[in-house]
């Protein structure tokens, strides 16, 4: 019996040991402190209770459970220990771009739905029409996702949408007809899977950004194409692309490097020093939440014609700000345990000078920020955004844009749309899409805010124009 019990104290020290070691892991960064094991001069007990063996057994279990809980906060203070957090300076095209060829899929007049759309389609084409009383849909023969539109500043009739499946249209008219085109050797079957995810017009430069990564460039107003190669020292996907004229252009990624190039793509001299992971893991203890959690990308990038970003945590958790002169991201905490669903400039496309942000958070809630200096706060800037009065139902608005000043309209799931004409503070119902099963993710105006498209889900195309 002596012998047994010797054998149990014996194997319960040993546990206990073993506890004690896995518990006060050096290393680990937060690991919870706990008492030595008794020195050899001291005395031991021959026998435990079996309350005392429970209480071993807990606390090795709970130091597990810890470990793993701070194992997180450790992985973003660590993570510049295995991954290189500088940005290239140059970038060089690993090889000469690809001469693409494009199809012209179909040609005819678009179709209009909804209930007195036709009417007001007739009204708007008239010689002696100025505005369209509602947003109008255009059919583009197609069920697949539209991203993107954008216009050539210089041809407001030029223009062109991206999206899934490699869905390309041109317009030539202003938006009347568009012209749904393909790339003939994209490849077998890459046309299916790819997806146009941004576009930009300015002249004859024209740039699409696709995923998985691909960027195309033309420089004859789209009627011939080249596919630029991407280095693989790229950090992170094209995730927006910004045509600045004559081979000129700006790329942003995914992990938040910022490139420019002035000779086609050829080579790319970068803006930022560091990626935002690497920005995160620096200023891990300035009191970002959510950072440790961030997982290396950005869900949405917005840009201003004067160089300023924006950009949302793929997780919602946080923004981020980069200011041109700065060498990198600027992080801040989201205004409330909301997650963040959208976020953008208050830019008027009638080009009036206006400051702030917007911004959109999980439950249809939205807020706006009048104050410039958002940018410059550091991680707490939850004081300088206001609540708007909206009725969403808790349907998430996607984007907003601005009009004017004071007009702006924002989008967003089940085809929702919402105006304001105070500014952001205030937004009322627009039912000109309630009926249509869709998302629309994205708002733009053209020609100083006369001309406003929205396109989402189910090729969802919607055209307006106002009067000036």
């Amino acid at each position: 019996m002596a012998f047994r019990r010797r054998a149990l104290a014996s194997a319960v020290i040993l546990a206990f040991a073993a506890a004690t070691a896995f518990i006060a892991t050096p290393g680990v960064v937060g690991s919870p402190k706990v008492a030595s094991p008794p020195r050899a001069s001291e005395p031991r007990s021959s026998s435990w209770s079996s309350a005392g063996f429970v209480a071993v057994c807990v606390v090795a279990a709970g130091g597990s459970l810890r470990t793993r809980r701070v194992r997180s906060q450790a992985l973003a203070k660590s993570v510049s220990n295995d991954m290189p957090p500088q940005v290239p300076e140059v970038l060089e095209a690993p090889e000469e771009p690809i001469v693409m060829e494009t199809v012209e899929v179909c040609s005819r007049a678009q179709l209009v739905r909804g209930a007195g759309a036709a009417a007001a389609l007739a009204a708007a084409s008239s010689a002696n029409a100025a505005i369209s009383p509602e947003w109008i849909q255009y059919d583009l023969n197609t069920g697949e996702t539209l991203y993107d539109i954008d216009f050539d500043p210089q041809d407001p009739n030029h223009g062109f949408i991206v999206g899934a499946r490699a869905l390309f249209y041109e317009t030539k008219d202003g938006g009347e007809r568009w012209v749904s085109r393909s790339f003939a050797n994209l490849g077998k079957g890459q046309d299916i899977s790819y997806r146009f995810q941004t576009v930009s017009v300015n002249g004859n430069e024209v740039w699409i950004v696709g995923k998985p990564p691909l960027l195309l460039h033309s420089k004859d107003g789209g009627k011939s194409w080249k596919k630029v190669p991407l280095s693989r020292k790229l950090p992170g996907e094209p995730k927006v692309i910004v045509s600045l004229g004559d081979g000129k252009a700006e790329l942003a990624t995914s992990s938040g490097a910022i490139y420019t190039t002035e000779n086609d793509g050829k080579s790319w001299a970068s803006k930022v020093d560091e990626t935002i992971d690497a920005t995160l893991n620096r200023v891990s203890a300035s009191g970002v939440s959510g950072a440790s959690y961030f997982t290396g990308s950005v869900k949405s990038i917005k840009r201003t014609p004067d160089g300023r970003y924006l950009a949302v945590a793929q997780r919602g958790n946080f923004y981020l700000t980069f200011t041109p002169g700065d060498n990198r991201w600027l992080p801040h905490n989201r205004i409330s345990s909301r997650r963040i669903q959208g976020m953008g400039f208050r830019e008027p496309a009638n080009g009036a000078e206006m400051q702030g942000a917007w911004m959109s958070l999980n439950g249809g809630v939205l807020t706006t920020c009048e104050k410039p200096n958002f940018v410059e706060l550091g991680s707490d800037t939850k004081e300088l955004f206001q609540l708007s009065k909206i009725r969403s139902g808790g349907i998430g608005i996607i984007d907003i844009g601005f009009r004017t000043p004071t007009e702006a309209y924002a989008t967003g799931g089940s085809g929702v749309i919402y105006f304001s004409k105070d500014g952001g503070k205030t937004w009322a119902f627009d039912p000109s899409a309630k009926d249509l099963p869709c998302n629309l993710y994205s708002v733009k105006f053209f020609q100083n805010g006369k001309v406003g498209y929205m396109v989402g889900s189910s090729g969802i195309l919607l055209r307006r124009t106002f009067a000036v």
